[in-house]
């Protein structure tokens, strides 16, 4: 897992060295930390250290810690029952809240250091390139030789690439790994000092091979890694958990609506049903408030008509009144019948026609109904 990472990230990591977008970084972070108040800085941008080995020409190397831009001499651990200077490296390593480089420098009479100029096209494959053409600059065979190289700035619209290549012997480089690793402590370069052993200068190239490097410990970000994808997931669930109440919650309330919307629909029946009703009651009850009884009628009738008359037919309707009969005197009938409440103007329809038989004047008078009144349909009640 930790060499697939490498894989992947060690090609992104040359391609954002060399490219424009980390000056601009560099830049815009280093205007950005100069907003925050010094006394939190460090803790919201801690930098990476570098804890370089300065073998020089003495026999005990000097120890030096590079931070802010600056070499400080590594300080001494009191605390340690020895005091060798791989054991000070390993106690502040394991002791630092950061990242921490080691990095071995060189004295500069033990390699060689050129400048090269290569075509703008070979910038691509510069490994390539300087290892098929390196026993141009080194006095010695390629196969004996280790580089490492730097590119310099680049001017706009030139053709030439510039490379700062360092080279040394494999022995070295052997004897150096030799001596470093039965210390028990992992590189992560070896440089080329260009300054002195009391002001060290790295050239700023890494002969170390890359098989040899002190791998990046990946395991704080793979526990970061597992807590962001465990965050991620408790995550997702609670909001697939919160849509899955608000949906089961918007189908409660759609179905209530909608229950809701029958129990209208039907209460406007119900209320269209009872409005019929009642003007059929209405009616009903005005159309028997306004037409007279026909008992009433007939009644009245009976009192009225003299002892000499009598009814073959009576027909009553909503409006009218028509009455059939034999009496001595018909026309003699409507101004007896016209004294009442219940009918108006009657009148003999047709002609009055003497029965043969019984000797009295067949005849036939209609009228009109007169409306009840509320009065009237009260005193009725």
């Amino acid at each position: 897992m930790t060499a697939l990472l490498d894989n992947i990230i060690n090609p992104i990591n040359q391609w954002y060295r060399d490219s424009s977008i980390r000056a601009f970084v560099q830049w815009w972070t280093g205007e950005l930390k100069q907003w925050v108040p010094e006394e939190y800085r460090k803790n919201i941008f801690p930098e990476a250290e570098a804890v370089y080995i300065n073998q020089g020409d003495q026999d005990t190397p000097m120890l030096w810690r590079y931070s802010n831009q600056e070499f400080k001499a590594l300080p001494r651990d009191e605390d340690l029952e020895n005091n060798e200077w791989w054991h000070q490296i390993n106690h502040y390593i394991a002791d630092s809240d950061v990242d921490v480089s080691t990095t071995y420098l060189l004295a500069s009479q033990h390699a060689i250091v050129r400048n090269v100029t290569l075509p703008q096209a070979a910038i691509g494959d510069i490994d390539s390139v300087l290892a098929f053409e390196l026993d141009k600059y080194v006095p010695f065979q390629a196969n004996e030789a280790v580089f490492a190289w730097r590119q310099g700035p680049v001017d706009d619209g030139s053709e030439k690439v510039l490379i700062l290549l360092a080279v040394i012997k494999k022995d070295i480089l052997e004897n150096i790994l030799q001596a470093i690793n039965s210390k028990g402590v992992k590189l992560s370069a070896i440089d080329i000092n260009m300054g002195s052993d009391e002001s060290p200068e790295p050239l700023g190239v890494n002969l170390l091979p890359e098989e040899l490097r002190k791998k990046k410990d990946w395991t704080k970000w793979k526990l970061y890694g597992g807590l962001m994808l465990a965050v991620l997931l408790l995550l997702s669930l609670v909001m697939y958990n919160s849509l899955d109440n608000k949906r089961s919650r918007i189908d409660s309330l759609n179905n209530q609506v909608d229950s809701l919307r029958k129990d209208a629909r039907r209460a406007k029946l119900l209320e269209n049903q009872l409005n019929q009703t009642i003007t059929a009651a209405n009616f009903l009850g005005n159309l028997k408030q306004q037409i007279p009884s026909r008992v009433l009628m007939i009644h009245e009738l009976n009192e009225k008509i003299p002892q000499n008359t009598y009814l073959s037919r009576i027909i009553i309707d909503n409006e009218r009144m028509e009455v059939v009969g034999q009496s001595d005197n018909a026309n003699a009938l409507v101004p007896i019948l016209n004294e009442s409440d219940t009918w108006y103007e009657p009148k003999i329809v047709g002609n009055v026609r003497p029965d043969p038989r019984s000797g009295k004047e067949q005849f036939t008078i209609k009228a009109e109904l007169q409306p009840t009144t509320e009065e009237e349909a009260d005193n009725d009640a």
